[in-house]
């Protein structure tokens, strides 16, 4: 059964793979702090305009009561004319009035109600989005917490086989230094050297 692991045979690519890890984890805070200020910015684009629309209804409102009042002063001062049966003034421009003034209201009620479902709607999506079960969560757990672990545990093995080459450096030259005997100014055939290598290591 094959033994599963992985097998680095140059310790530059892990260095390369550190980087690599920083610069995702970077991207990743990027990407979120982006989507936090687009979201937010939606929010305040949203509370504004249900402002306005806010100021619209309180303006129709104020122009219902007006007109209201207005049709309350007609009626108080309508006598019954004896000769035609009717009363006078009629109030009809003051009647329109008010019946165009509750349709104005009525208008901007439903957009007001129909922006708030709109705003809240979106803050139970920012509200998700920034919950620890949410993109913001996940993305800062790692970009803050998994990616600075991984770029240690990485750097700490990048240093124990920069130790073992460098001793690795230091047997080899040791070894080849002890297999040359003094006086020899030729080096040991590359069998003899394997083999001398063999015996240091009692492979």
């Amino acid at each position: 059964m094959a033994k599963s692991g992985a097998y680095i045979r140059d310790i530059h690519l892990l260095e390369r793979l550190d980087e690599q890890i920083g610069s995702s984890g970077e991207a990743m805070a990027g990407i979120d702090h982006n989507v936090c200020t687009y979201l937010n910015n939606v929010r305040d684009t949203l509370e504004r305009q249900l402002d306005a629309i806010r100021e619209k209804l309180q303006e129709a409102e104020q122009k219902l009561s007006e007109a209201e009042n207005a049709l309350s002063s007609c009626k108080a001062t309508q006598v019954l004319d004896p000769e035609t049966g009717t009363f006078v003034p009629t109030c009809d421009c003051e009647e329109s009035a008010v019946e165009s003034a509750r349709a104005e209201v009525e208008k901007w009620r439903t957009k007001y109600e129909r922006g708030q479902q709109i705003l809240d709607e979106c803050q139970r999506e920012i509200g998700e989005y920034n919950g620890p079960d949410g993109g913001h969560g996940l993305i800062q757990t790692m970009s803050k917490d998994q990616t600075p672990k991984v770029s240690q545990l990485l750097r700490d093995y990048i240093e124990k086989l920069q130790d073992i080459l460098n001793s690795d450096m230091v047997v080899s030259s040791k070894v080849a230094d002890d297999t040359v005997p003094d006086g020899r100014s030729t080096p040991l055939s590359e069998e003899g050297h394997v083999n001398d290598l063999r015996n240091f290591f009692n492979l």
